[in-house]
């Protein structure tokens, strides 16, 4: 009997383990996805604020940049609402609970980047030209 409690105990314990291991992993997800999120608006503000310029530049090589920038723009937001439609919170329990989220954290990874870097560069732009 005390063998097969022992037994219990280390698969509770090793089932608990992975279980933190995956609630980890979705909440590195989470910090992700709620810094970028929280720049949606911003996103929102300068690719309207770039295709305003874009609008009223003659063709050239600044147009271009500010083409490439609005379409990284334009990529971000829709990673981003992509990435939300598709997500589904795993059951933790599960077998396949781990590699689900690790390929979601990768996947929110590219979105958090590209958020921040097409920001950069629209700030970057659009603060040169005056």
């Amino acid at each position: 009997m005390k063998f097969l409690n022992l037994i219990c105990c280390l698969l509770f314990v090793a089932c608990n383990q992975k279980t933190n291991k995956v609630v980890q992993i979705d909440k590195s997800i989470m910090k992700l996805h709620d810094e970028a999120m929280a720049k949606s608006g911003y996103v929102l503000a300068l690719k309207k604020q770039i295709n305003n310029r874009l609008d009223s530049t003659i063709e050239g090589t600044f147009k271009d940049s500010l083409q490439v920038i609005s379409a990284k723009l334009f990529t971000a937001d829709r990673m981003m609402l992509d990435w939300m439609h598709q997500y589904k919170t795993p059951n933790y329990e599960t077998d396949t609970a781990e590699n689900y989220l690790n390929i979601q954290l990768d996947k929110m990874y590219k979105v958090h980047t590209i958020t921040f870097e097409s920001i950069n560069l629209a700030e970057t732009i659009l603060k040169n030209e005056k």
